[in-house]
């Protein structure tokens, strides 16, 4: 009767935290979640518009980045590359397009993170949930937030300018795969997790001149995320089971580049193209025939014991199935491992149910005597067997099992050996990259190297793939030879050759190797060679340690893989030794080690681990909030009492209160509402604020202890407001602190604590004749003058969020595309007359002046009204102005808006969007001309 206990009380305490955590909007948004990953193939309208316009009034815009991700990772057909672009392509306009303009950038990064997580944990609702909630709190861009996720997904901090991440150097990676060769990712979703890493370099590999289609995909998808993407073509050289590979790197930048290359140097690339051909054809053949050997023989192993029941056994692996898997013709063996496992992954799926049906009416007749001991401990270990088996199922294990090891299957390359195609490549002026030069054993790479030197730019120094099963000691010694034949001296290297089992070289031929690299040097790089398949080697990527900002260092070293500092230093000298090897220049891997998902039969008991923080992390948030408000006011009621912890608390939360509804609708009491107002931001605050009574209140008796002097006179009040205000600014810079606010924020905080001083004292006899104590008083002015700096604080904020949007909107109206300049024009139309602050934005913007802070702000640093740029400021908003003025002419623009909108959207948008021209054309036409009238002066 004990046995099931602890696994029953388990599920109930998972129950109970699951029935009390998140709210009824997170529920529903995972369940729309789930509805649109049903669905990859969604071909509806797109809405054009900008992600600050009218998209906004008909989805969600982490539904928006959900359903592009969904597109990218799953539409995986020939004609699907220039579908995959335009949702990579909304997808980075989403997530930039956060609450915040501080760090925009690492920002969409986490948030990408964030709901590539959620998409991935379909059948995990929890998580996903937890997910979506995570979601929510990043898209405000809070610095100490952003931070936090970084750390928690593993990420590195990367700094935020204007520059694209290809102009930042930051991470690299010499060799990935997409799901054109190796890899199980499209090259977009390639792209998107080097941007997600902050990567600035990236070189694809591929085993033919790839098709046009995907060669622009992924120089494409490069371009829009601000990552340099490389093409490197893979070909091997040498005889069945003795094959070397290289890279052959074309000087091209771009797509145009790369076609221009090739339609240049036609005639001398020739042979490579017609050899990549024959060895394209070669892996087909042999690709086929492990085919045909898997059903001749593994097969049958794989159905033993179901032979007579087509329902539970595997079928023959069709070539069919592979071609329409694989784009191209591009099959490999990894692809092998991936149908075989979506086909048994069925197959065993359907043996678990029945299996569990069988173990279950054999229980029930175990009970009753009806079946023997040993029946039931061999039905029980059946079932056991292949539930295990389903779990653990995955592609990686399954090409190691079945298709792996040249000795079952390989061939000959066209490429008999390094003259035949290396000098043609060179000519071309191309990049030649020796890759997994250790693959034949060290003596075989040593040979290449010498031999080729005329021909070979770059050594594949290491190789995450190749290291996995590899004596981390060949790789020192590779090292040590590429240092020695770079930057050591003849004798050396030649004394180093003898202690090696190498054959001996014509002292002509090592010199010769010796004086070219000498004079320029092998370059090593790294590459992951990562193809989303296996993780328990760390992924994609590499990044130097001087590059990660100094706070993520010490936990990202603790969970990444650090490359081996004898590589680490020819990496980056380039080849030469560094004059000093620092910890700063070590190199780590972007990628972490992992574990694959189990597969889950659907009947499994939803009773994972939750600890207290995570429970507490997900909390309902009314829950959270009374929790939270409840513990603060304990101090506050058994120090001041009841009447002025009421007070204490009442002055906190309408601080907060007008803070987010100035904010939200700026002075307008009429458009307040609470929508507008952030109650988990007020529920912390009510939650410090209590503890910050008895240490004000000890402040006060502290300084009424020490006051040498009568407790009367303007020098006591004074003095003693001074303590109260410094201390409460001191304890709000704590708090902030542990909370781990932007210094920004906290010195602001201080200041408006210090700045209710004067307040406090000036006001104290009104305060004391309402026996209020002075602690209380130093409160209210605190939170007052809080309330007047926040307040204009957010207010400016989103004033300049409304800006940002619409500078980016205002030059589509010049575009030659009539569809953009009419989405342009509903876009500024519908933030005219429906976003928060969006007509004071335009305003600022058509006129060419600043809110009257900034104005202050510019003042204060300048001791000028008008800035230099005025003029420039004025002249553009004047442009701007005709321009709108010309395009919304009432009688010619609503015509063609609503054909427009009745043309391209569906009945529910194009309900919305002829209501927004019906109600808003006229008057926002009469706006313009308004603001047409010559200023007075």
């Amino acid at each position: 009767m004990t046995r099931p206990l602890v696994p029953y009380t388990k599920r109930i305490l998972y129950r109970l935290i699951d029935a009390v955590s998140f709210n009824g909007n997170i529920r529903d948004l995972a369940d729309l979640l789930n509805r649109r990953a049903g669905q990859p193939e969604d071909n509806s309208q797109d809405l054009l518009s900008h992600p600050g316009g009218f998209t906004r009034a008909f989805h969600k815009r982490r539904m928006g980045m959900a359903g592009s991700y969904i597109r990218i990772a799953q539409n995986l057909g020939r004609r699907n590359c220039r579908e995959r672009l335009y949702a990579l392509k909304t997808l980075i306009e989403l997530s930039f397009h956060a609450k915040t303009v501080s760090i925009p950038l690492n920002t969409a990064r986490v948030q990408i993170e964030i709901m590539k997580e959620a998409v991935k944990n379909i059948h995990n609702r929890r998580r996903q949930m937890e997910m979506i909630t995570d979601f929510a709190v990043a898209s405000y861009g809070h610095e100490a937030a952003i931070r936090k996720y970084l750390r928690e997904l593993g990420r590195i901090e990367v700094a935020e300018s204007a520059r694209p991440l290809k102009d930042l150097d930051v991470g690299w990676d010499a060799h990935v795969h997409d799901y054109l060769s190796e890899g199980r990712k499209t090259p977009s979703q390639l792209s998107l997790d080097a941007f997600v890493k902050g990567m600035s370099r990236l070189t694809v590999a591929y085993y033919d001149i790839p098709h046009r289609d995907i060669l622009f995909e992924a120089m494409e998808a490069g371009r829009i995320l601000g990552v340099d993407v490389t093409i490197g073509i893979e070909f091997s050289i040498g005889k069945r089971y003795q094959r070397k590979h290289f890279f052959f790197l074309p000087p091209a930048s771009d797509f145009d580049g790369f076609l221009f290359f090739f339609d240049t140097h036609c005639r001398t690339l020739a042979r490579f193209v017609d050899g990549l051909e024959a060895n394209r054809r070669n892996r087909q053949e042999v690709i086929t025939e492990i085919l045909e050997h898997f059903n001749r023989n593994h097969r049958i192993t794989l159905n033993e014991g179901y032979a007579g029941d087509t329902l539970f056994t595997l079928p023959p692996l069709r070539f069919s199935d592979l071609e329409k898997m694989v784009p191209y013709g591009q099959y490999s063996r990894s692809h092998l491992g991936e149908l075989l496992f979506v086909e048994l992954r069925r197959v065993l799926k359907r043996r678990v149910l029945a299996q569990k049906v069988q173990y279950a009416v054999s229980r029930q007749l175990h009970r009753r005597e009806m079946l023997t001991g040993w029946e039931m401990e061999r039905i029980e270990a059946a079932y056991r067997k292949v539930r295990e088996q389903y779990r653990n199922l995955n592609p990686g294990d399954l090409k190691r099992t079945y298709f792996s090891g040249k000795r079952i299957m390989d061939y000959d390359s066209a490429f008999a050996a390094l003259e035949d195609i290396l000098p043609d490549l060179k000519t071309c002026g191309g990049t030649i990259v020796y890759n997994r030069p250790l693959e034949q054993g060290f003596a075989e790479a040593v040979s290449t190297i010498v031999s080729g030197h005329r021909y070979i730019d770059r050594i594949e120094l290491m190789n995450m793939q190749d290291s996995m099963n590899r004596d981390p000691s060949e790789i020192i010694q590779l090292s040590r030879f590429v240092d020695l034949i770079n930057n050591g001296g003849f004798d050396e290297l030649k004394q180093f050759l003898e202690e090696w089992p190498v054959d001996e070289f014509q002292p002509e031929l090592l010199q010769r190797a010796f004086d070219r690299y000498h004079e320029t040097p092998l370059v090593p790089v790294l590459g992951s060679a990562a193809t989303g398949r296996v993780p328990q080697v760390p992924g994609m990527g590499f990044v130097q340690m001087s590059r990660i900002p100094p706070k993520f260092r010490r936990h990202f070293t603790r969970t990444h893989y650090r490359i081996p500092r004898p590589v680490s230093s020819l990496v980056i000298g380039g080849g030469r030794r560094p004059e000093a090897m620092l910890p700063e220049t070590e190199i780590y891997s972007l990628g972490k080690s992992g574990q694959f998902r189990p597969n889950l039969a659907g009947d499994e008991e939803e009773s994972e681990w939750i600890g207290p923080r995570r429970a507490w992390r997900y909390l309902n948030p009314v829950l959270k909030n009374l929790i939270r408000i409840g513990i603060g006011f304990v101090p506050a009621y058994l120090w001041v009492g009841l009447e002025f912890a009421l007070i204490w608390f009442g002055i906190t939360f309408v601080r907060n209160v007008i803070v987010d509804l100035i904010a939200f609708s700026g002075f307008r009491i009429r458009t307040w509402s609470v929508r507008g107002i952030d109650f988990d931001n007020v529920s912390q605050s009510l939650f410090w604020t209590g503890f910050s009574v008895p240490v004000l209140g000890s402040v006060k008796l502290a300084f009424d202890y020490a006051w040498p002097f009568p407790f009367m006179g303007p020098a006591f009040v004074w003095s003693r407001f001074f303590v109260i205000c410094i201390a409460n600014g001191f304890y709000i810079a704590a708090h902030n602190t542990l909370r781990r606010f932007d210094s920004r924020v906290i010195r602001a905080n201080f200041f408006r604590s210090v700045l209710a001083w004067p307040f406090s004292a000036f006001f104290a006899p009104v305060g004391n004749l309402l026996l209020m104590p002075s602690i209380v008083q130093a409160k209210f002015w605190s939170d007052a003058v809080g309330a007047f700096i926040e307040g204009s604080g957010k207010f400016r904020q989103k004033i300049v969020l409304r800006k940002r949007d619409l500078m980016e909107i205002l030059p589509l109206l010049r575009s030659p595309d009539r569809d953009v300049r009419l989405t342009a024009l509903l876009d500024i139309l519908y933030i005219w007359a429906r976003r928060q602050r969006g007509r004071t934005g335009l305003l600022h913007i058509l006129t060419g002046r600043d809110g009257s802070f900034d104005r202050l702000r510019r003042f204060r640093r300048t001791g000028a009204h008008l800035p230099a740029d005025r003029e420039e400021k004025v002249r553009i908003g004047t442009e701007f102005l005709d321009l709108l003025l010309e395009r919304c002419r009432p009688h010619q623009a609503q015509i063609k808006l609503a054909q427009f909108v009745l043309s391209r959207y569906s009945d529910r948008e194009a309900v919305v969007l002829t209501d927004l021209i019906n109600r808003n054309l006229v008057p926002f036409h009469s706006w313009l001309k308004r603001l047409r009238k010559p200023e007075k002066h």
